[in-house]
């Protein structure tokens, strides 16, 4: 079978989660036979191709100039949505952003007191609410095009019918799967430090992570690029003299300060689950994450869970994790984690094109 493998055309200039995604789907199906294909394109072309597969739905329009092109060539579809609610992004993270911006600490205190007594109640009113429900209706639309979507959690499928009201559309659950090299990295002897890996972004609320540890005796290390200046100087904001960004690092650094990191925290908005606390599970570091995509479905009882709306649980999660025991080669986590391997996700997603082919003869 040849498969093309489509992702955002900036892809290679702003790397992500999603094409991390796409290029070890790519990986593990050659090794099982399929001749895969990966392009970055809003034009690709699907001739000569068995199957096409999109990866990410999170920019509609993109998104639907890639289906557009491929249906031209009646190309069968597999769609990996990449895709949770966000409407707590929406809705919360600018107020949460407003109230990280107060003039002093104690103001942000009074700030986010408030915010913790109105969030279940705020208004889905004015023009992020309709920009959030046009995009809704647009990402509805793309999966509903899909002859088979690869949703990367149970719960991530289960959104897809209550939310995108996709259920008639075929899914094979296609967990994501972690690099064998995270559980094979030598751990440091003594582990020390807060490390958080990945995209400096709202979504991934590094501003409120540091908010939250900017008055313990901690180190904190933030790797990624930060695409967005206004939230970088927002994290300056509550940077201390022991707060460390490292813009790019090579992968095999990063493993290494995730072997070396006591904890790696990444209280996002939602994660589906994220890459980077997989990794940072595998090479033991404690882990802290949100509580608001599928994460548990993932992690399980062995890491600690914040609300990424409220620094004070964030501090809290970390903490515990902090004094949470030294992980040992083996425990529960690890063994959850190493299940989840690559292979299995290319079985899975060999399963979608398997059906997205037979659905178009």
């Amino acid at each position: 079978m040849k498969a093309l493998l489509v992702v955002r055309p900036d892809a290679p200039a702003k790397p992500g989660g999603d094409l991390v995604h796409a290029e070890r789907t790519a990986t593990a199906l050659r090794e099982l036979g399929v001749a895969a294909t990966l392009v970055a394109s809003d034009a690709p072309d699907p001739r000569g191709y068995d199957v096409a597969h999109v990866f990410g739905i999170f920019e509609p329009a993109t998104a639907r100039k890639q289906i557009d092109a491929l249906r031209a060539h009646r190309a069968p579809l597999v769609l990996s949505p990449i895709w949770l609610d966000l409407r707590a992004l929406f809705a919360t993270a600018p107020r949460l952003e407003r109230a990280l911006a107060a003039r002093d600490a104690a103001a942000v205190e009074r700030r986010l007191a408030r915010l913790r007594r109105v969030e279940t109640r705020l208004p889905w009113t004015g023009s992020i609410a309709r920009n959030a429900d046009r995009r809704l209706d647009a990402q509805r639309a793309l999966v509903n095009a899909a002859d088979v979507v690869l949703p990367a959690s149970e719960v991530e499928a289960y959104l897809y019918g209550e939310r995108l009201r996709a259920s008639s559309v075929p899914f094979v659950v296609a967990p994501l799967g972690v690099d064998a090299e995270a559980f094979t990295i030598e751990r440091a002897p003594v582990r020390s430090g807060v490390l958080c890996a990945g995209r400096i972004e709202p979504k991934k609320n590094q501003a409120a992570l540091l908010y939250a540890l900017h008055d313990l005796d901690v180190d904190v290390t933030l790797i990624g690029n930060a695409f967005d200046a206004r939230y970088r100087a927002l994290c300056e904001r509550w940077a201390t003299p022991r707060t460390r960004f490292v813009d790019h690092a090579p992968r095999a650094d990063v493993l290494t300060m995730m072997a070396s990191a006591a904890v790696h925290a990444h209280p996002s908005w939602l994660e589906s689950p994220g890459l980077s606390s997989l990794e940072a599970a595998a090479a033991g570091a404690r882990i802290v994450v949100g509580d608001r995509g599928c994460e548990r479905e993932y992690f399980g009882p062995d890491v600690d869970y914040a609300d990424p709306a409220d620094p004070a649980s964030i501090r809290a999660a970390v903490l515990r994790a902090l004094e949470r025991a030294p992980r040992a080669h083996g425990d529960a986590l690890e063994r959850r984690l190493a299940a989840r391997t690559w292979r299995c996700t290319a079985e899975a997603t060999l399963d979608a094109y398997e059906r997205a082919v037979a659905a178009h003869r």
